[in-house]
């Protein structure tokens, strides 16, 4: 399938599940951290402002696409992010999407891997490990556009902004405990933990997956089986705000 699905695209189902982010009341059960120094979320967690960032750690799902490296798989983890400053831009994840995806564009599947270790390589602002092995992880943002119901991508979320920070991950099969910790650019020495566990990955009924392994077969394209995955496993992420 020439049309695959991209990173662009990749939230566009989603639009319906973010037109609240902005919205003024948190949610119960919420955590308020103000400006703690160190922050652990785990799954279904939310942050309401830490150092004027909202976050929620959404959803952890399976791909269907291997890395040729044996013995490992990808996972996708989504996180709810809403800047809550009035004057301040926010620099997150890899900054050289462009770039990378025109040196390895995906489509075709060969380059899966190349592009997923450059922007792995540019993604200098969240370090991951599992089972106390570090691994490879990658970031990007994908802006909500509340007008259009759209997403967009980029590489800053801009005061009052909302979306989410899509990362991707290479880790061992059969791993147990995930940890990525994210060290952001406008704050010095604070860190944002998530924490997850094998029992938290969102995994397909059989007949979906049957059919879900169909189409990711016959599109090559392991962005297309992440959105799919998306679209038919998950109801809309919960507001943050």
């Amino acid at each position: 399938m020439s049309n695959c699905i991209s990173r662009r695209a990749f939230l566009k189902g989603a639009g319906a599940s973010v037109v609240a982010l902005g919205a003024s009341g948190m949610l119960a059960g919420c955590k308020q951290n103000g400006s703690s120094t160190v922050v652990s979320v785990k799954v279904g967690d939310k942050v309401s402002n830490w150092n004027g960032l909202g976050v929620q750690l959404s959803s952890l799902f399976g791909v269907d696409t291997a890395p040729q490296q044996e013995g490992y798989e990808y996972l996708a983890v989504l996180v709810t992010v809403v800047n809550r400053t009035k004057d301040q831009t926010f620099t997150i994840g890899a900054q050289n999407v462009d770039a990378i995806d025109a040196a390895y564009p995906v489509p075709p599947a060969s380059n899966v891997d190349a592009n997923f270790h450059a922007l792995a390589a540019d993604t200098t602002d969240f370090v991951a490990s599992c089972d106390g092995q570090t691994v490879e992880c990658t970031a990007t943002i994908s802006l909500y556009n509340q007008n259009s119901q759209s997403f967009s991508d980029s590489t800053t979320l801009h005061p009052q902004g909302s979306g989410y920070v899509q990362m991707l991950l290479m880790v061992p099969k059969g791993w147990k405990e995930l940890e990525v910790t994210y060290m952001p650019t406008f704050v010095a020495d604070k860190t944002l933990t998530f924490t997850m566990k094998a029992a938290d990955v969102i995994r397909l009924m059989p007949r979906k997956r049957d059919e879900i392994s169909s189409k990711t077969r016959a599109a090559s394209c392991f962005l297309q089986n992440l959105f799919l995955q998306k679209a038919l496993t998950f109801p809309p992420v919960s507001p943050i705000l």
